[in-house]
């Protein structure tokens, strides 16, 4: 397990931090990679993971962004690898989810009930920008390259796709 997360790029506003290993690999789950994108003093969680990588997230980004202030939990697709989490960042957090509108009211399921009220952003089939900080993050439509209502994430100061877990080994 690692809490030092991979720095993918930095300016003085602009962060994207990537964390594996958060979970052991024993076989008995799946580790996503989770993604932290912070511009100025806006943040946002891309794939916040399991159950499992809940905690090693929520404290390895600590030192680069207080979870508090999160305002976006992105999911690319609706797996439990991606969002089984989402109960207790929702707890934790007054992050909304940016989800796509065909998974928005199955999200619900992965919560007690009532906490996605007013939380939940359905992004449309042909996706949508996302303001975060003084830039946008682009939703760009993948549909079924890994899941029904899967979407990429592409941000223009880094310049770095997210692409989910397509291609992950």
């Amino acid at each position: 397990m690692s809490l030092k997360p991979v720095e993918l790029y930095r300016d003085l506003r602009h962060v994207c931090l990537m964390f594996s290993d958060l979970i052991e690999e024993d076989g008995a789950a799946v580790q996503a990679n989770q993604f932290l994108i912070v511009d100025g003093d806006t943040g946002a969680i891309i794939d916040p993971g399991g159950n499992l990588a809940f905690n090693e997230l929520f404290m390895g980004m600590i030192k680069y962004f207080a979870p508090h202030r999160l305002s976006y939990l992105i999911a690319s697709h609706a797996d439990p690898d991606i969002i089984a989490s989402l109960d207790r960042w929702m707890t934790s957090t007054k992050a909304q989810l940016v989800i796509s509108c065909i998974w928005e009211r199955f999200a619900p399921h992965f919560t007690k009930v009532g906490k996605t009220e007013n939380r939940v952003i359905g992004v449309p089939d042909q996706g949508a920008h996302l303001p975060l900080g003084n830039t946008e993050l682009l939703m760009l439509p993948a549909h079924f390259m890994h899941a029904e209502g899967n979407f990429h994430f592409y941000d223009p100061i880094s310049r770095i796709l997210f692409s989910g877990d397509l291609g992950y080994r």
